[in-house]
């Protein structure tokens, strides 16, 4: 939007820019803004202040420039859905990523168990055996007292 047609409202209605921006809701700043061309209004402020100043301050330029700018808006909306989409997605995948690897990690965790569980079961075999052994036979063959061998026995 072109703001001298701000400027040329204002002077042509003989209305100040304090007085403009208050009926507009806007601070006097923003309204010096847009007549310096600094910055345009956008969605509310732009209808309203079409509808204060009128059709006649609005020239075609001004409305082909919204029209390009309502499609640059559309087309940047649409990038934006699609890219919210794809995040959507990436957080989904990452969510059965996470799932898949949760199920991986209970697995491995109750394997981990048995394993020593098991090996648990096999020292404590190899323990019980060898002490069972050693209380029957003794060590390195050695008579155990109170067994009977050969040496003990009298002719």
């Amino acid at each position: 939007m072109n703001g001298k047609n701000i400027i040329k409202y204002r002077e042509d209605n003989g209305i100040s820019q304090i007085e403009l921006a208050n009926e507009l809701g806007v601070a006097r700043s923003t309204l010096s803004r847009w007549e310096q061309n600094k910055t345009v209004p956008r969605g509310e402020d732009y209808d309203h202040l079409r509808k204060i100043i009128g059709d006649e301050y609005i020239t075609d330029e001004d409305l082909t420039e919204d029209k390009t700018a309502i499609e640059a808006i559309e087309v940047v909306s649409d990038r934006v859905d699609n890219i919210l989409f794809q995040v959507t997605q990436i957080e989904s995948n990452q969510r059965s990523f996470e799932n898949e690897d949760n199920k991986s990690k209970l697995k491995h965790r109750r394997i981990r168990t048995v394993a020593i569980i098991v090996t648990c079961i096999i020292i404590l075999s190899i323990v019980i055996g060898t002490w069972f052994y050693l209380m029957n036979y003794g060590f390195g063959g050695d008579i155990v007292e109170g067994s009977v061998g050969i040496e003990d026995v009298d002719d």
